[in-house]
């Protein structure tokens, strides 16, 4: 998040390069550069002041506490941003939870729990001395530029603890791919997991995996795992069965962003005000993908941490939605289809009859 629209016109930028391992399926960015990240207090993910995406957090916390018995156990999540989730965790089960993240920070009002600590730093294999019941990682292991890699030195860590439950969220690929959902891509991924991809890349680290499921309307994928034996030797090539959904997500790329710059200067011809709803990862890839400023010139969001700061590439100004009642949008913009109930109704009780369009 940046301070000033200058500052964020001028943040790091690199490019994307999507490529598809014929191996292992795998999609990743092949001009990634990790050098142009840096994860501190700055880096704003959480998606929990979303009343939608809250309930669907909680509903998961709920469902992995009884299924695994997780009360009295020790908790590891990697990657907890501001530990939201391993909070509910720990609630829910009475559990010591660690969680693990160089952008976390306290929120001001959080009350002190002892059965809670937070490192802020990357969980590596130095960590040894912890005998986690839960590992898990939301929103993660797309972020890891070398996915085998640290999953393997994970499986070291756990070493003959195969009681321990694994449990990896991410981006659901394959979703993205067949309903050409441009927007999520960003540039903080470099890999990109469909099902097969994620379930091979498990079982490569020496992981057994009980289950491989879609979540979030499709979204997120969430693979359920424990340690193993020796990893498999030989594991058969999969790359080939996403040929076509590839070729297919390109062709609507490239379509999708012109038919965007149309839309966009229709809206500014027609002196018409719009905003983008959604200031996080996929409304700055729209934002950036078209090269989007004065045509949206505001974006809001629910999340009181961005409100002042400014989007990286384009440079606007981000606010509460209760600031749409002064000067009220025709038109709002959604980078996400899944919220699109959610924030029609907000509108609503504001009384803002605008237009609201899915990206």
């Amino acid at each position: 998040m940046w301070d000033s629209p200058e500052e964020a016109r001028t943040c790091p930028q690199g490019n994307i390069d999507l490529a598809l391992c014929q191996t292992c399926a795998l999609l990743l960015n092949t001009s990634f550069d990790p050098k142009l990240l840096h994860y501190d207090e700055a880096y704003e993910v959480s998606l929990h002041h979303s009343p939608l995406f809250g309930r669907y957090a909680e509903e998961l916390a709920t469902d992995l506490v009884d299924r695994y018995e997780l009360r009295e156990k020790v908790v590891l999540e990697i990657g907890c941003g501001k530990g939201e989730f391993l909070k509910m965790l720990v609630e829910r089960g009475n559990n010591r939870g660690l969680g693990f993240d160089p952008s976390y920070e306290a929120e001001p009002d959080d009350t002190p729990d002892e059965r809670l600590t937070f490192v802020k730093e990357f969980y590596t294999e130095a960590h040894l001395d912890i005998a986690p019941d839960l590992v898990i990682a939301r929103q993660f292991l797309e972020h890891v530029e070398a996915p085998l890699e640290f999953l393997s030195g994970l499986r070291r860590t756990l070493g003959d603890r195969r009681e321990t439950v694994v449990v990896f969220e991410v981006p659901n690929a394959l979703d993205m791919l067949q309903r050409a959902d441009l927007w999520d891509v960003i540039y903080e991924h470099p890999i990109y997991f469909t099902p097969l991809a994620l379930e091979r890349l498990l079982r490569s680290a020496g992981f057994d995996v009980h289950r491989v499921r879609p979540a979030y309307e499709g979204l997120f994928l969430i693979i359920e795992a424990s340690p193993g034996a020796e990893p498999p030797a030989n594991l058969e090539s999969v790359g080939h069965l996403l040929e076509r959904d590839v070729a297919g997500f390109a062709a609507a790329y490239t379509e999708r962003l012109e038919r965007w710059r149309k839309r966009l200067a229709e809206i500014k011809a027609k002196d018409q005000r719009a905003v983008l709803w959604g200031a996080g990862a996929r409304g700055d890839t729209f934002l950036n993908a078209i090269g989007i400023r004065d045509e949206i010139p505001m974006v809001v969001d629910l999340n009181p941490r961005k409100w002042g700061k400014h989007m990286a590439g384009t440079g606007q100004s981000i606010h509460s939605p209760q600031d749409l009642k002064e000067q009220p949008p025709d038109v709002v913009v959604i980078a996400n289809e899944i919220y699109l109930d959610e924030i029609s109704a907000s509108l609503g009780k504001m009384g803002i009859d605008a237009e609201v369009l899915v990206a």
